[in-house]
């Protein structure tokens, strides 16, 4: 059976400028991701998701990946990331929040993942996720529970043992914090999305 306990994931920051100095990083200590982006390409981009990115301008199928997976965020400005799976149904992965200064905008971001979700698992290790399930089903014999209810303990417990848990109420979901490759992830996606709002005719511009 798994029973091996984990080192804690090391805080980690990805940031695309390190010689610009971020402000807001002590006032929002769970911060995993800081970018510049232009002030101009910013005003632009509210508009540009709302029009042709908004994931409530997609069907539940059949969305390419990138496409109708961003919320707009009016206040504070900021948007989230609602991360496609292959079935086709979106999972607020990650969220930024935007602050002015000067000729660019400061993101401040971070990759948060639910449990009810499809990537809360994948992050553990094969040899810990190959041994979880047969665990869960010993243990859900000898105490006369479902095999899912024990699983979502037991990969409740991995995070926690890691230090990722954000969040673990009773009766709610629970929540971890992203890896440095799901941050990656995370930065690489708003790249893109700053790249074609950038090559984007907005209807404001053809008016």
């Amino acid at each position: 059976m798994f029973s091996k306990k984990t080192k804690p994931i090391q805080p980690f920051l990805v940031n695309e400028n390190p010689n610009h100095r971020f402000p807001e990083l002590t006032k929002m200590p769970e911060t995993q991701l800081v970018m510049l982006v232009p002030r101009r390409t910013w005003m632009r981009l509210g508009e540009y998701i709302q029009v042709f990115e908004a994931v409530h301008l997609a069907g539940r199928f059949g969305a390419d990946p990138g496409d109708y997976e961003w919320e707009w965020i009016p206040d504070p400005e900021g948007f989230r990331w609602w991360r496609r799976a292959l079935t086709g149904f979106e999972f607020l992965f990650g969220l930024a929040v935007a602050v002015p200064r000067g000729e660019v905008t400061e993101l401040y971001g971070l990759v948060e993942v639910d449990e009810s979700g499809p990537f809360w698992p994948d992050v553990i290790p094969e040899e810990a996720s190959n041994a979880m399930p047969a665990q869960a089903k010993l243990m859900a014999r000898q105490q006369g529970r479902s095999e899912n209810e024990v699983l979502g303990e037991l990969y409740r417990e991995y995070f926690k043992n890691k230090g990722m848990l954000t969040q673990a109420r009773p009766g709610q979901p629970a929540l971890r914090r992203g890896t440095i490759r799901e941050v990656e992830r995370f930065r690489d996606s708003i790249k893109a999305l700053l790249d074609r709002a950038g090559r984007a005719v907005l209807p404001s511009e053809m008016r």
